[in-house]
């Protein structure tokens, strides 16, 4: 029989913060545990996984044709000078694996605040590229926030707006909040309120290929290519088994997730047709919040 006492307990032994864990397999709720009330909180980036549903439905409606569509094509208007050969060949799928060409991180945190250039996609446009895009992997919350500027240049409205009848309201999510620029573009890769039976019913999707409630909601060609591996991601642990469109792999065989700082998770087990999700807010050691899932939950399903 299911039991989470042994991953509540770990957690414990570990002084590890979280909110709710909700295990679901084969679609039923196999077990929860609730450390306080499941509120809404800030996703953070696992929020990347909602924006990287919606360019599945974009291309699925013709509003790209191909991720390998050039970003400056999107933005001439945005530029300061003729775009160098690297930004010429800087692609949608280059955003989506976060492998833009940049040195380093350019909407991060709280850095984001700071600047002093509120139009973002200015800002990370007219940022010099140092390397060949698609070529190398580097987090940066900037380019899901561009893949977000994209979808609402092509669609005439912004992120919440255009998934609210194709994926919020389906998911019976009402009335969702996403943070965004100073100039009212979703954030994209951070941002999204949800609590945890919410991303449970997101996880389901995504473990039934796209589908919920016999509706489809994001193609499943995409999907499935979108929790594959398309680039090394040279960390360590459930932070080096590879990384797709926006989605993380894990250690795990065969499992994937989506992914927020401090805690928030979508783990997807394919091989035990199940899904964990959790949220958190654990500022020192979210590794060893998924350790307890692998030791602890996993096994038994």
């Amino acid at each position: 029989m299911f039991c989470l006492d042994g991953f509540v307990e770990s957690v414990a032994q570990k002084g590890l913060t979280l909110y709710t864990v909700i295990v679901t397999q084969e679609g039923k709720r196999l077990g929860s545990h609730l450390w306080r009330s499941d509120l809404r909180v800030n996703i953070h980036s696992l929020s990347k996984s909602f924006t990287s549903c919606a360019v599945g439905m974009a291309l699925e409606e013709g509003l790209l044709s191909s991720l390998d569509q050039k970003v400056v094509d999107f933005f001439p208007d945005k530029l300061d000078r003729e775009p160098d050969e690297k930004l010429r060949k800087l692609s949608i799928r280059n955003l989506l694996t976060m492998s833009s060409g940049h040195g380093q991180a350019l909407l991060m945190g709280n850095t984001r605040d700071a600047l002093e250039d509120t139009d973002w996609v200015h800002y990370f446009l007219n940022q010099p590229l140092t390397r060949e895009p698609g070529t190398r992997f580097l987090y940066d919350t900037g380019c899901t926030f561009i893949v977000s500027a994209i979808l609402e240049r092509l669609s005439g409205e912004g992120l919440v707006r255009y998934l609210k009848p194709r994926l919020f309201d389906p998911l019976g999510i009402r009335n969702p909040q996403w943070f965004t620029s100073p100039d009212g573009i979703a954030l994209g890769g951070g941002g999204l309120h949800l609590n945890c039976d919410e991303i449970t019913r997101f996880a389901q999707m995504l473990l039934d290929g796209g589908v919920y409630a016999g509706r489809r909601l994001v193609p499943e060609s995409y999907l499935r290519e979108a929790t594959s591996k398309q680039i090394d991601n040279e960390g360590e642990g459930d932070w080096g088994a590879g990384y797709g469109y926006q989605f993380w792999r894990c250690k795990w065989p065969n499992a994937y997730r989506g992914d927020g700082a401090y805690g928030q998770f979508a783990l997807i087990l394919p091989d035990q047709k199940a899904h964990v999700c959790i949220t958190a807010h654990e500022e020192k050691d979210t590794a060893a919040l998924l350790d307890s899932v692998w030791e602890h939950i996993a096994p038994q399903l």
